[in-house]
């Protein structure tokens, strides 16, 4: 990986924007029609597309269940694809509670801090298909300790960041090591600011692989037309 992949680089970052996107139209599949993988509900939605993920990124993220099961341990998916209308609302609420915080901010500025936690939606990975929240569970499907609850503001700050684990009860810091150690071996780009969030294929994850371009870009929620929404 560049040297840039030890920073703490937000999705809003200019790098990551500029990274041109050459999408290679894979379809959303569902990973609830796969019996390997074992699917958390905390983000379950009437038309579960919370469950979706590209097509191509199925092996890779089994590679990292298989990782996991030889030591014991097992994934829990939380969330894949999102849509860019959620999205934008998760933006906007982000941007509003630190504009209400921080009146001296710019919008720039505001753009910027928002995107460490919460992704702009024109480059949200997410909505791109190419990204997966994931957490480790025992055997059983329990889930385990790794310092956090996936989507909660950490009580310091880098406390969610793979770079700043140190601080972390033993137990704690080996499992999301381990975490790091499964996603990598399948492939996966780690985020920075969050040590939950794992990429293929996006203009992050290329900005991290030293890539020229990204093969997924945003794509419209599949089931908008139906439910008489618009992206």
């Amino acid at each position: 990986m560049p040297e840039i992949a030890g920073e703490g680089v937000a999705m809003s970052d200019p790098r990551v924007v500029a990274v041109r996107v050459a999408d290679c139209g894979e379809p959303l599949v569902s990973l609830r029609d796969d019996d390997r993988f074992l699917i958390d509900e905390r983000r379950a939605t009437a038309t579960e597309t919370f469950a979706m993920i590209r097509s191509g990124l199925v092996d890779q993220l089994w590679m990292a269940e298989k990782y996991l099961r030889e030591r014991g341990r097992r994934l829990r998916v939380v969330e894949c694809y999102r849509p860019p209308t959620q999205q934008s609302q998760y933006f906007q609420e982000e941007m509003s509670r630190l504009a209400a915080l921080h009146p001296e901010l710019t919008s720039d500025q505001l753009t910027e801090l928002a995107g460490r936690y919460v992704s702009p939606p024109w480059v949200a990975p997410h909505s791109c298909g190419g990204a997966v929240d994931v957490t480790l569970a025992s055997p059983d499907g329990t889930e385990l300790d790794i310092g956090y609850r996936i989507n909660t503001a950490p009580p310091r700050p880098g406390e969610m960041s793979f770079l700043d684990a140190h601080a972390l009860p033993e137990e704690a810091r080996a499992n999301r090591m381990l975490l790091l150690a499964a996603m990598t071996h399948g492939g996966w780009i780690p985020h920075w600011y969050e040590s939950w969030h794992f990429e293929i294929g996006t203009r992050f994850a290329a900005l991290m692989s030293d890539l020229d371009k990204s093969v997924y870009g945003v794509i419209a929620d599949p089931h908008a037309e139906s439910l008489g929404l618009s992206d």
